[in-house]
C-alpha cells in the first residue's frame, strides 16, 4: 500500500490529505479520491484568501511511503 499527501489549493480554500492506494495511482484516481474525501469532510480545508483566482485551482501530490522507507 502506498500512501500520498494530496493538496488543493483554490477556490477560495487549501485542502489537505493522506490518502491511502492499493496501486499506483493515475491521474483520474488521484481526482476522484479527492473529490470523494472532500464530500466525506476528511481532509483538513483552511481558507485560503491568497489564491489568485477564485475559479481555478491547483491540485499537487507525492508519495510518502518511498520518503519514509528510504530515510528510516
Amino acid at each position: 500500500m502506498k500512501k500520498y499527501k494530496i493538496r488543493l489549493v483554490g477556490l477560495g480554500i487549501e485542502a489537505t490529505a493522506i490518502v491511502p492506494f492499493e496501486n499506483e495511482p493515475t491521474v483520474t484516481d488521484i481526482e476522484n479520491k479527492t473529490a470523494e474525501y472532500l464530500n466525506h469532510n476528511l481532509m483538513k480545508i483552511e481558507d485560503d484568501g491568497n489564491f489568485y483566482d477564485p475559479n481555478r485551482y491547483t491540485l499537487t501530490y507525492e508519495e510518502l511511503t518511498a520518503w519514509i522507507t528510504n530515510n528510516s
